[in-house]
């Protein structure tokens, strides 16, 4: 089926699995083709680099011939890091990875910039549909712009302190109630409605998590540190200017700052007031942080499944009642997941894409509890929009800017908390999942708020000392607390708490996007209980265009509006307690 831009493009979908999933042929590589290492791939770009270009025509075969090699090579490297990722204690998995890092991806960057300047520097490029290829040649140029030689060893080293992060996290777990246990799993002990018991839990997997906090702290040091010599190399002032431009940021740190101060005027007094409540139901003096997840009114853990498969069947028939399209993607990956947890498997959740087949692969750590069904909502949110903009040619358009990702991903977990009854016969546990899905909903705000501001003082003030550093995050923390009571406990453990974010360590000034792209998800809810249908089908043709337009515009084309002030902020936040107190 050939490509059409534009809005409505999931129109002319036919969701089977065998259309959705439907294989590429190459055009450019031979069939054999495979990344073994450089030798293999150089043949393939000096193709590209020599090869004449006399018109416009040839320019977009050339693109697409680019596009196909960046895909196989982005397939490659994704095989390994899910390989890794799902087995941290493997070393020739971890070995496989980091060859990639080390010998492939720096002769990767040298090539890259050269093909982006061969396509940049084209006099036919001017002749190109802007519509069309305007935002590619905005990424192209600040991707030139952004590149330096001197910076791709510095490239190889932050991917190898990525791949130390994960290596000691997905190491971490704990003996307890007479087992070894993940940290996933030490999670479920967090919903007992025994208060000693999760206290016991709470402190294990606290304690556990301090072992290695000098390890980490050492290692962001050197993070920071080689991530400002990075920004300095390009002539820019700090880390931050880097990242804002290398997002294609068409907003400023002052609009997260304002940003921050709306989420401290209306998120942070409803998650206060939720809190309260919560101090109230359990008639206890004082929150602890071992009692923000139980049922404040004694109610045993809920259950929603046993085993995996139950998991990934009852999401999918979610997504079924939602909207048949979902169902339809989200059962035609059955088998791209890994989702149980397991001793030396990474922490936490995502979705990546095998880029030369164009199919997505989830990843999470399921370990029964509601929590689980929220992440691979989420999740799936990510992959249909994989699916919805995979027939695009070119791989740069098969991304989205991360403000619009997670909204796709996030409009899910709202879109799905209506259905719940899939897991729970009993009609009062569906509402208490609901109910506690909502809470979710509003509490992500604050630790946005808190990582966000943490690490634009970090990389503003890059020779910060540790202890200057954790003082920052204490008093940010402060800012933005919502009524736990710390007092008594070992004061390293809050200090320290940030140690657990994947995001502060590996994908830097990756974490407002969440909170911006929640105020999408809100306002499709919203649209959603007006009008399915219609919320459906702007959410489908908005994630079709993938990155070929700007998040301002994909909000537009998803029926939204890309906002994040006070006003907008507040009205969300009151729909979203008007519905909390309609599931009491």
């Amino acid at each position: 089926m050939p490509y059409r831009a534009g809005k409505g493009k999931y129109k002319t979908m036919n969701y089977t699995k065998e259309e959705l999933l439907k294989p590429f042929s190459r055009k450019f590589l031979p069939p054999e083709f495979s990344v073994t290492g450089v030798d293999a791939i150089k043949p393939w770009v000096d193709n590209l680099l020599e090869r004449p270009l006399h018109s416009p025509g040839e320019l977009l075969d050339w693109l697409e011939d680019y596009s196909e090699l960046e895909a196989a090579l982005g397939e490659d490297y994704n095989l390994r890091y899910v390989a890794m990722t799902c087995d941290t204690k493997s070393k020739a998995k971890t070995d496989a990875y980091l060859q990639f890092v080390r010998e492939i991806q720096p002769k990767l960057s040298e090539w890259s910039d050269a093909l982006n300047k061969k396509f940049h520097g084209s006099p036919h490029r001017a002749k190109l549909d802007t519509a069309r290829y305007g935002r590619l040649t905005l990424m192209i140029s600040v991707s030139i712009e952004l590149f330096i030689e001197k910076n791709i060893p510095l490239d190889t080293k932050l991917s190898e302190m990525s791949q130390q992060y994960q290596a000691i996290t997905g190491a971490w777990s704990v003996e307890f109630d007479g087992e070894k246990r993940t940290m996933p799993q030490m999670s479920r002990y967090q919903l007992k409605t025994d208060r000693t018991v999760r206290e016991s839990a709470w402190r294990a997997t606290s304690a556990r998590r301090l072992e290695d906090a000098e390890k980490l702290d050492a290692l962001f040091d050197e993070m920071v540190k080689t991530r400002h010599e990075y920004a300095l190399n390009l002539g820019l002032p700090d880390y931050r200017a880097y990242s804002f431009k290398s997002k294609l940021r068409d907003y400023t740190p002052d609009d997260c700052f304002r940003f921050h101060d709306a989420i401290e005027k209306s998120a942070v007094p409803v998650v206060r007031r939720i809190m309260e409540k919560r101090k109230g139901e359990m008639k206890l003096d004082s929150l602890r942080p071992w009692d923000t997840a139980v049922d404040p009114l004694g109610r045993p853990p809920l259950e929603p499944f046993k085993e995996v498969s139950q998991l990934q069947r009852g999401t999918g028939e979610i997504f079924n009642r939602v909207d048949r399209r979902l169902g339809a993607m989200f059962n035609a990956i059955g088998e791209t997941m890994d989702l149980d947890s397991r001793d030396g498997k990474a922490p936490g959740g995502y979705q990546t894409t095998f880029e030369e087949r164009r199919i997505p692969f989830i990843f999470t750590n399921a370990a029964g509890v509601h929590g689980d069904v929220t992440t691979l909502l989420h999740e799936g949110g990510h992959a249909f929009h994989t699916l919805q903009c995979r027939r695009d040619p070119l791989i740069w358009y098969r991304h989205a800017a991360m403000e619009f990702s997670e909204v796709a991903s996030m409009t899910q977990e709202l879109l799905g908390n209506g259905h719940v009854t899939v897991f729970y016969d009993d009609p009062a546990a569906a509402k208490r999942a609901m109910f506690e899905q909502l809470e979710r909903t509003v509490d992500i705000f604050p630790w946005v708020a808190t990582v966000d501001a943490f690490q634009h003082w970090i990389y503003t003030n890059p020779q910060h000392t540790r202890g200057e550093r954790a003082a920052k995050w204490l008093e940010i923390s402060k800012r933005f607390e919502t009524g736990v009571d710390w007092s008594g406990l070992d004061s390293n453990i809050r200090k320290f708490a940030w140690h657990r974010q994947l995001h502060i360590f590996e994908v830097p000034f990756y974490y407002i996007e969440y909170a911006i792209a929640q105020l999408g998800a809100l306002q499709i809810y919203r649209n959603y209980k007006n009008n399915p249908q219609k919320a459906v089908d702007a959410y489908l043709s908005a994630l079709a265009l993938g990155g070929g337009k700007g998040p301002k515009e994909l909000f537009a084309v998803a029926g939204v509006k890309f906002d994040f002030s006070l006003d907008m902020l507040g009205q969300l936040m009151a729909m979203v307690e008007e519905e909390m107190a309609a599931l009491k």
